[in-house]
């Protein structure tokens, strides 16, 4: 007769990922995200055997400790969305929704996770330091998971039309130095805004101004 007792599976392959945060591939080939501490121990060790108890524990409370520590590290360098921090998770194997669940709740209750405040220094910060238009911080934020209504309030707030102007007009003038062929000078204008995301309302009112001989920002 047959033993109906299955197998454990084993430690298969351990591999260091950041500090104390470890990848431990099964023999079954399940990959778990693991945080080295007196309790995780035990699974850092080729050949150790894995019982069905272990994996539930490494696919729930361990994982939770680990992707803890991992979002913890990612958002120390710079604040992530939520998106973000779920990818980051998947892939490195921490996938069950009440433990990636439970981590985004942590993380937005400690402070680490705000998709509106990372919008709001994105916004501001672009504004001054890399000039765009609000079509490009539009594209960037919504490929980064942040919330359509959240970007448009930000923008609202932070680049309403005669800021976008102002913003355009600087670009336009920086630009132009030298350039004393008109229609080349609006070609010219008028690509590089359209790329750095700029509204067609803006771009056609610049490059008018280009084409009538006027500087940008006078005679208008």
């Amino acid at each position: 007769m047959e033993s109906n007792r299955e197998t454990p599976e084993t430690v298969a392959s351990i591999r260091r990922r950041w500090g104390k945060l470890y990848t431990v591939t099964t023999s079954g080939d399940r990959r778990f995200l693991v945080l080295r501490d007196g309790s995780t121990e035990r699974f850092l060790e080729h050949g150790a055997p894995i019982s069905r108890d272990d994996l539930d524990t490494l696919a729930g409370p361990a994982a939770r400790a680990a992707g803890l520590a991992l979002a913890y590290r990612l958002l120390a360098g710079r604040d992530r969305t939520e998106r973000a921090i779920r990818s980051a998770l998947a892939k490195e194997g921490v996938t069950a929704p009440e433990v990636v669940g439970d981590i985004v709740v942590t993380l937005r209750r400690q402070g680490y996770l705000d998709d509106r405040r990372l919008a709001s220094h994105y916004v501001r910060y672009a504004a001054t330091h890399r000039p765009a238009g609000p079509h490009l911080m539009r594209r960037r934020l919504r490929a980064a998971g942040v919330d359509d209504d959240i970007v448009e309030e930000e923008l609202r707030g932070a680049m309403p039309p005669e800021r976008e102007r102002e913003i355009a007009l600087a670009l336009a003038r920086r630009k132009l130095a030298g350039e004393t062929d008109r229609a080349r000078a609006a070609r010219r204008i008028h690509g590089f805004l359209a790329r750095r995301g700029f509204s067609e309302r803006v771009v056609s009112s610049i490059c008018a101004a280009i084409l009538r001989g006027a500087l940008p920002g006078e005679d208008e």
